[in-house]
């Protein structure tokens, strides 16, 4: 914990390879940054295992904290009002994108191995991860005011993740050709099923279909998809 905060604040007060610059340029200019790591410049910007611990770190720490402040403001209006189902989720649920990250840098190289080998795809998910934290962490200060339109504002930050999702991969993947745009879409509503069926799974275990009425995996995907 010291060197992760060390870093921290190194990575602040670094204009030149900060994390604030990063940030920017991932909202801006990702192509830029994705490209300038992968032809050697990594002293440019701020390291991409440390960027993703940093702000996973930031994020469980604040998603307690939101998760305290909402049984504290149902309890008011509501002693039985407990979230306590939210906070299972959350706990179950908090490590996803670690059992995530492996299936979606193994589909992507999958179709792009030709261009771009496994080290730069994780470097590409270990960035963009890390900037889906930032903007989750951005966020939670609206968490606190809207606190009671929680899983609202969940759905919102789903949304945004899959369009910023298909934007970079584009931006890095794409050959601005119709084929590879379809492909990034097919990878994009790959990498939906997956969360999802990742996520029950760590809810529910062997019983997830029988807990979302499904029979099989293609039952789920169906299911999935009318929600």
């Amino acid at each position: 914990m010291h060197d992760l905060f060390h870093e921290l604040w190194h990575s602040l007060t670094h204009t030149d390879k900060g994390i604030l610059k990063l940030i920017k340029d991932l909202f801006i200019h990702p192509k830029k940054v994705y490209f300038g790591y992968f032809s050697g410049k990594r002293k440019t910007y701020f390291s991409p295992v440390t960027f993703f611990l940093i702000t996973a770190t930031i994020l469980l720490l604040i998603g307690n904290k939101i998760y305290d402040y909402e049984d504290y403001v149902r309890s008011a209006n509501n002693p039985n009002g407990f979230n306590e189902m939210g906070r299972f989720v959350f706990e179950m649920t908090k490590f996803k994108t670690l059992i995530l990250l492996p299936f979606q840098v193994l589909l992507t190289w999958f179709f792009y191995h030709k261009r771009f080998n496994l080290a730069k795809i994780i470097v590409f998910f270990l960035y963009f991860h890390g900037l889906i934290f930032v903007i989750q962490i951005l966020l939670s200060p609206i968490y606190f005011i809207f606190i009671l339109k929680k899983e609202l504002l969940d759905n919102f930050v789903s949304i945004i993740s899959y369009i910023l999702l298909f934007w970079h991969l584009n931006s890095i993947f794409g050959l601005k050709k119709w084929k590879t745009y379809l492909i990034n879409f097919f990878v994009l509503n790959l990498f939906y099923i997956l969360n999802y069926l990742i996520t029950f799974y760590l809810i529910y275990g062997e019983g997830l279909f029988e807990q979302t009425n499904t029979k099989n995996i293609f039952g789920f995907i169906i299911e999935l998809y009318k929600i």
